[in-house]
């Protein structure tokens, strides 16, 4: 029988600040931590899309905070596919909005301000195993309580442009860190319930993050969804499994659509049946070595911020494994950054003459207008 998939969305959670969690370093010495992964979107509802379908926006449907609704229904979504070959399905999300129900025994979601995820999803993971009646499991869990914080300590005390908030950066990122190191222990007692259920052995478990939050870095950035710098785009896949490799960190650069064909080889479904995106899979067991991907994209379109675009998205970037190439469809202009010697991103390097810049243009423009 296949695997159980446990699916563990940390939401927000930051890929640099994983080392200052002792929780997430026990979970980490479990499996194989890919910690360079270009979120496709650095909001929720397009990037998750995104991975349950492994493909962007523009062919999915959902590109665009006001495209929430709009997967299309000719797309493979993954749920769908692992119901259809015998697998339990359910999740417990943050809104019933953050992913279609298709494919889904069980959809439902949580009140953030009231229920305490740490006694609900352990409950949920027994409840699922019971329903399934010897199937195997796929759960997809949203812990929630970054966003929540956010949303009260941030969205709702500062406007955009509140010079206030982005002054005091080293003290958001402090409070950021406290709901930051909740979702590690909480990640811990997942990890922890599987074991006492007695599943370890039969599931594998993956934590993520769909996006990282911004603590004040750039001005017009109060958490994520505006702009394509590394702390909202830049994010991490941990596999736990009992064949699986342990102890291992790559931080090679891949693309969270890849997580599509990757679920999908775990559960033993020929992934090259539903897309051609690379699987991730057959380094997850083999510790033979894996090559990056040549280049990943992004895109988004924000709420709010200096320039608004919640209809379609007006940012997009190509990233390599050294240079990031940052367009920005309004107003008109460019940000070339060396990421290797300059990974805050400050040094805008566009137009100094690198010969990287031109091929980076070339293909950012093929992907916007394919």
């Amino acid at each position: 029988m296949p695997p159980n998939i446990i699916f563990v969305l940390l939401d927000g959670s930051r890929w640099d600040r994983l080392d200052i969690s002792k929780d997430f370093q026990i979970l980490r010495n479990e499996g194989i931590l890919f910690n360079n992964i270009s979120a496709a979107y650095p909001y929720t509802f397009a990037a998750i899309n995104a991975m349950f379908t492994g493909k962007f926006g523009k062919e999915n449907g959902v590109d665009a905070y006001y495209k929430m609704f709009r997967l299309k229904n000719s797309i493979n979504f993954l749920p769908e596919i692992l119901k259809n070959n015998g697998y339990f399905t359910a999740c417990d999300l943050i809104s019933d909005k953050v992913i279609s129900s298709r494919g889904f025994d069980i959809h439902q979601s949580h009140d953030e301000y009231v229920d305490d995820l740490l006694e609900r999803h352990p409950n949920f993971l027994e409840k699922i195993f019971l329903s399934a009646k010897k199937k195997p499991v796929f759960a997809f869990l949203q812990f929630s309580k970054i966003h929540t914080v956010t949303v009260t300590e941030v969205l709702k005390k500062y406007d955009w442009d509140n010079q206030e908030f982005y002054k005091n950066s080293k003290n958001n990122l402090k409070n950021y860190d406290e709901s930051f190191l909740q979702s590690t222990k909480y990640a811990k007692k997942i990890y922890d319930t599987v074991k006492k259920l007695g599943k370890l052995k039969d599931t594998v478990i993956i934590f993520f993050c769909d996006h990282g939050t911004g603590v004040g870095e750039r001005f017009g950035e109060r958490n994520y969804g505006v702009f394509l710098f590394e702390e909202t785009i830049r994010t991490y896949h941990l596999f736990i499994g009992s064949n699986m490799q342990k102890n291992i960190l790559t931080d090679k650069l891949f693309s969270s659509i890849q997580l599509f064909p990757t679920i999908l080889d775990i559960a033993e479904i020929n992934s090259s049946n539903y897309c051609s995106v690379r699987s991730l899979e057959p380094y997850l067991i083999n510790s033979k070595d894996i090559d990056s991907e040549e280049i990943t994209f992004s895109e988004t379109g924000g709420l709010q911020g200096p320039f608004p675009s919640p209809k379609t998205p007006n940012v997009f970037c190509i990233k390599n494994s050294q240079f990031k190439l940052i367009y920005y469809k309004t107003p008109q202009k460019y940000e070339l950054f060396d990421l290797l010697n300059d990974p805050k991103e400050l040094k805008n390097l566009f137009g100094k003459g690198l010969t990287i810049e031109q091929k980076l243009i070339e293909k950012l423009s093929r992907w916007i207008n394919r």
